[in-house]
Formats: structure tokens, sequence, C-alpha cells
């Protein structure tokens, strides 16, 4: 569930302002003070986390107004259905048809809502079918808001609630014994039926209940009455104490975040971390609460700046995260710097500015030098360069670098860094990173020097480059001075499913030491084989698109070309390469690619070899 469009009118700044088209992330980005900051506070009004003020009214004769479409999928629909929102029907068809009269608007996956806020403090949910449509509130996502105080205890009251366990989880609603719809109002008619149980049948929702019910009977009147006479006694005058005893059950399992030093056994309280680690901690809190397999309801995750308080390098790591994050949910975040953007696309980022009566607009006409201008981004990057490789992952652009090592010369300069020769690490060849170095690759008039490299995954490597030929196509046509030509020979789908299924040669892979025989490679792969990877997506893609079966030893040696192929190389590559670390793992890549004969890596030397600047630098040519 995501935001698909937002409509603003008449909140601070902003007169009128529409957001159309929006992806499961939305970047703001633009100058100090034009308005990223309101339309973030716009979305938290419509759920309530934001309290509308007078100040906040542009025309105080008017109402604000905040309206736009939930985009709303069938997954998402189970989703709903499972938590009981909306309407409380068990059967789904029961349910879906239920939904779809409380909220008529929602059509073809969209649901249209307005949510209006006058002076008086009446607001309401309008769907252009009843005025005050209450079960629109209901169906809003949480928001999971950052802003600049970085503030951790308030963003972990709401993502803990004792992950993993049910249990509690079901204890903290108190919700009635018999009727999980319902509220419990502590009548106790549950502890008859409590009382039978011995005590470890008891759940902890029955201990909970046992508890409130003896506190409850808990008599303190005589001692109150003692206090009460000394306390007027000794001048308290007409004032009165009295114990209210309440039972907070939330209070009670509130969980306490220590920190722990790897130099020291002492504890501190998490809030002891910089600004900065604070940022990388929210933001990881936050991914492994998405990522855990019992998570199921869709959020939206707000970040005010998220670079703030951190070094370039952790920047880039927060953009990672984010971008990681936005596959599941929807990410909206402000930001000023460019190593926030690099990993999203174009359309995903919008331009903030004033108009020329200063008020909060999008500019929908901004491309990506304006953004990148707006951002500081320059193309200092690319100076003195002659070749650049656009790779797909952090890894391969260690890795490749060995490769052009062992059969290419003049590759390294006098201090081991490469010499004119720029490999730039992306997550996608058709996000705004690499649409903006290819805008400065053309203005630095590098023009077809460069090679897009992408994993094939396991996909139709001419159909993958004729694909990714055509998106630049249609982006060339639109920005014509600015794009270079993305030709076939600028990019090269791998053979194999990633660059890690390269280095799974058996016979290389014995003389270098990392396995002691042929033999030993297929028997150790195929006890991962019956192990796991059989369960792995891309196993079943593959049997399901060749046909091929994997039943004993034999099957393996015959099919292995066609599962480096087939199956997700990271999977396969940590079997044999994941007791190396750090500069280790490097040492025994290079000493593969040594030992190694170059039709091992045929498709992607070919293809470096069609530019004349590695032509002319090939070292098995000028022998």
């Amino acid at each position: 569930m995501r935001i698909s469009s937002l409509y603003i009118k008449n909140f601070k700044s902003i007169q009128e302002l529409k957001i159309n088209q929006i992806e499961n992330a939305l970047i703001l980005v633009g100058k100090n003070n034009t308005g990223k900051t309101v339309i973030l506070d716009a979305i938290l009004a419509l759920t309530g986390d934001y309290q509308i003020k007078e100040k906040d009214y542009n025309d105080k004769n008017h109402p604000i107004v905040i309206g736009g479409t939930l985009h709303i999928d069938s997954e998402d629909l189970q989703i709903l259905h499972k938590e009981g929102s909306v309407s409380k029907y068990k059967n789904y068809e029961l349910w879906e048809k239920d939904f779809k009269e409380k909220l008529p608007s929602y059509v073809e996956e969209e649901l249209h809502f307005e949510y209006s806020a006058k002076q008086n403090g009446s607001c309401y949910y309008s769907d252009g079918y009843k005025k005050n449509n209450k079960y629109i509130k209901q169906l809003f996502p949480t928001v999971y808001f950052i802003d600049h105080n970085r503030d951790i205890s308030k963003l972990q009251d709401d993502v803990l609630d004792f992950q993993g366990n049910n249990e509690i989880k079901d204890a903290i609603k108190e919700t009635c014994m018999f009727d999980e719809a319902k509220k419990c109002n502590h009548c106790f008619e549950c502890l008859p039926v409590i009382s039978r149980k011995t005590p470890g049948e008891l759940t902890t929702k029955e201990l909970v209940r046992l508890l409130e019910n003896r506190i409850s009977h808990t008599d303190i009147t005589e001692f109150e009455d003692a206090l009460n006479y000394n306390f007027h006694k000794n001048g308290g005058g007409i004032n009165r104490i009295k114990f209210d005893l309440s039972f907070d059950v939330k209070e009670l399992m509130r969980i306490k975040t220590l920190l722990y030093r790897s130099n020291t056994s002492e504890a501190s309280n998490i809030d002891d971390l910089g600004a900065g680690l604070k940022s990388i901690y929210l933001l990881s809190l936050l991914e492994s609460y998405i990522d855990e397999k019992n998570h199921s309801i869709t959020s939206i995750i707000m970040i005010e700046d998220p670079e703030i308080f951190l070094h370039p390098q952790l920047q880039k790591v927060a953009s990672e995260i984010l971008y990681r994050l936005s596959k599941k949910n929807q990410v909206i975040f402000s930001t000023h710097s460019p190593n926030m953007v690099f990993n999203f696309s174009h359309k995903q980022i919008k331009q903030i500015m004033l108009d020329e009566n200063y008020y909060t607009v999008v500019n929908e006409e901004s491309d990506i030098d304006a953004i990148l201008d707006d951002l500081g981004y320059t193309a200092n990057d690319l100076m003195n360069v002659s070749f650049v490789f656009i790779v797909e992952g952090k890894q391969d652009s260690n890795r490749l670098p060995m490769l052009l090592e062992k059969y290419y010369s003049e590759i390294y300069d006098e201090d081991g860094m490469l010499k004119r020769i720029s490999i730039i690490p992306t997550n996608s060849c058709t996000n705004i990173k690499t649409y903006a170095n290819l805008k400065y690759i053309n203005k630095l008039y590098l023009k077809d020097q460069f090679l897009m490299i992408r994993d094939s995954d396991g996909k139709n490597p001419k159909y993958l480059k004729k694909q990714l030929c055509n998106y630049y196509k249609a982006r060339q046509e639109q920005d014509v001075d600015n794009l270079p030509r993305v030709t076939e020979k600028n990019v090269l789908i791998l053979k194999y499913y990633s660059f890690e299924n390269y280095f799974l040669d058996p016979k290389v892979m014995a003389k270098i030491g990392v396995i002691k025989n042929e033999e030993e490679f297929y028997t150790i792969l195929y006890a991962k084989y019956r192990d796991y990877l059989y369960k792995l997506g891309s196993t079943k893609r593959m049997i399901k698109a060749t046909g091929i079966r994997i039943n004993n030893k034999q099957d393996l040696k015959k099919n292995i070309e066609t599962i480096k192929i087939y199956v997700r190389g990271h999977n396969l590559f940590d079997i044999f390469y994941n007791k190396y670390k750090g500069s280790r793992q490097e040492e025994i890549l290079r000493q593969y690619i040594e030992v190694a004969p170059r039709e091992n890596f045929a498709d992607i030397l070919d293809a470096i070899d069609q530019f004349v600047y590695f032509e002319n630098r090939s070292k098995e040519k000028k022998e």
C-alpha cells in the first residue's frame, strides 16, 4: 500500500500543490526553505501524527485540504482482511464486498480521499460519496517518521513491541478473551476458564488477566486513611490523597535497549550513540522490522534529511538501506545530498521550489541537470578519465580491476590506482546514478567510451540487452543534447547469473587449493543442493525453464553450465569462497584469474576488446 498521488491546499507555504505518479520511493529535493518539510508535515497530518495549528492556514478563510489516492492492490486487500480492517467478516468474499460498500471510491486498486481541517477544530475524511467516511483513516499505513532530532525512544516503542513473540503482542492489545474484536472491559468473566488450567498451560494473556484481577482486589484504604490523617495534621489543608493502583501491561513489558562496545563488557544506553550512528541505528531498526518474516502490513517510512550527521561514506550506506526498504514499503524523504539519490530513478525524485509569489510548488519540468545542480553534484569524479565502466554492485567493482590487470597494460598508476579508468558501482543500470553519469560522460566528450555491465539474473541476455538499449533510446529522444547513445556495444549482459559464477570452474579451483580435486567440488555442491539449493527461487526457475532435474552428482556435472547461468551466484560462490575473508578472498580471486584460461571470461573480455582504448592495451595481442 502506498500514496500514489498527493494534493495539498492552503497549508503553510503551500497555496496549491499536486504530486502525481508517486512510486514506492518519493525523494524531495530543493534548496532550503522551499517547503520540503511542509510536504512531510502534510502527510503526517493525514495520519494524525501532526496537529494542525492556527498559524498553518495559508488563507484563514478556507480549510486546509490534503487529498490524493492510496494504491491498494490485491495483496494489500488480503493483508487488510487478515488484520480485520474496515470489516470483521471472516470470509474473504464477504469481507471484500463489505470493504467496497464502505469505501465506494476504491476503483481499480486506487482509493480516492480528501482530508479537510477547519479552524474551529473540525476535520473530516471525504471520498466524494460521503462527507465524512470514518473508514478512510483506518486504511492509512503506519508512518514511521524520523525528524532532525533522531528520537530513538519513540521509534523503538512503535517498532519493537516484542518482535517475534505473538503471545506478548496479544497480551498488550488487551482484547477480550472470548472475542478478539472487542476491547477487554475487565469484567473478569474469563477467570473461571483460566482457573481450570495448570500454570504451565497458561498463555501470557491469561497470566496478565490473573495479575490484573489480583491487583484490582488489593485494598490499601487503611494505609491511605492513615496517610491522609497525618497529611492534614501536618498542614495538608483541604487536599486529600487517593491511591490509584493501575496496571499498565505495555509499561510492564517494555524493552530496554543497551549498547555494548566491543572493548568493554559495560553497557550504556542506546541514547549515548552519536547523532550519525543514531541515524544508522534507526534505519537498521526499520530494516530489521521490515525484513521480519512475520511482518505483513506495509508502512510509510519518512525521514527528514537522512544525510545530516553522516559522513559521505555513511550517506551512501543510508541510501542503500532506504533503497532496500523501498522494495517492501513506501519511503519518503527530503535531502540535500547527491549521495542519497543515486540508487533511485529520475521519476522518483521531485524538485521542490518557490514560485514567483513564494509559494511551494513542484517543478514538473525539472530535468536531471536541474536536480543535480540543486544537490551540488558535479562531474569531478569523471575528470581525467578516458573510459567508464558502470557495474551493478560493489563486489563487481572490486573484481573487475583484477581482470583488467591480468589482460591489459597501463591500467594502474604508480600509486596502484586505476589510471584514466573509472568503475562506478550502482544498484541498477537504469537508476539516477547511471543516468547522471551518462550525462557527464557526454558533457566530457567521452561519448561512447563506456560499458554498462549487468548480471543476467538467469534471464535471456539478448532480451535484457535490447530492453536496456531501448530504455536509453527513449531517454535520448527526450534529452537529445545531454545523453549519449547507448548501443549494444555499450551493454554487456553477463553470460552467467552474476560475476561470482565465473569463479566456479572446478579445474581452476583445484589448482589454487580452494578444493582438493574436481570430484570434491561436485560432492560439496550436491550436498548443498540436497540441503537447500533446491529450495531457491532461482533454482526453481531453472527447472521450470529448462526441465532439467538434479537427482544425483552426475546430473550436476552434466548441467553445471546451465546451473551457473540460472542459479543465483551469491548462493553458489559462498559455498566455496565464504571461508576466505577480506584481503585473503581478494588474493584467492587474483590467483583464480591468473590460472584460469581466457575462455572462462571470454564474453567479458570480448566486450571490452571492442573498444580501441583496451584493444591497444591488450597484453595478449602485444605478445
